[in-house]
């Protein structure tokens, strides 16, 4: 899993990547020096306050970004068995050959 943080010419914008996807970007306020996360991707409305969080620095916040992003869209793996014996393949196969 690959992270990379592409901070701007000013010093006060941050983009975040996460395997080569663009996540959002995380701001200074310059008269806090705090930094805050603007996800790219939407946020259910429990996690609307993450915005409002403050971090001490671009790298705790980029972080906290990505540990969102991954509770809120978890990795699939590759084993997408439905614990009954059948994969989601074999489901999807046979429901369209039903048609």
């Amino acid at each position: 899993m690959k992270t990379s943080f592409k901070t701007s010419s000013d010093k006060t914008e941050c983009k975040i990547f996460f395997n080569d996807w663009y996540l959002g970007v995380v701001k200074l306020n310059i008269w806090t020096q705090k930094w805050t996360i603007n996800p790219s991707f939407d946020l259910p409305y429990n996690f609307v306050g993450a915005r409002e969080e403050r971090y001490d620095s671009a790298y705790k916040a980029g972080k906290e970004m990505i540990d969102l992003y991954n509770f809120l869209f978890p990795v699939m793996e590759k084993d997408t068995s439905l614990g009954f014996g059948f994969s989601l393949e074999e489901v999807l196969s046979t429901l369209k050959r039903q048609e």
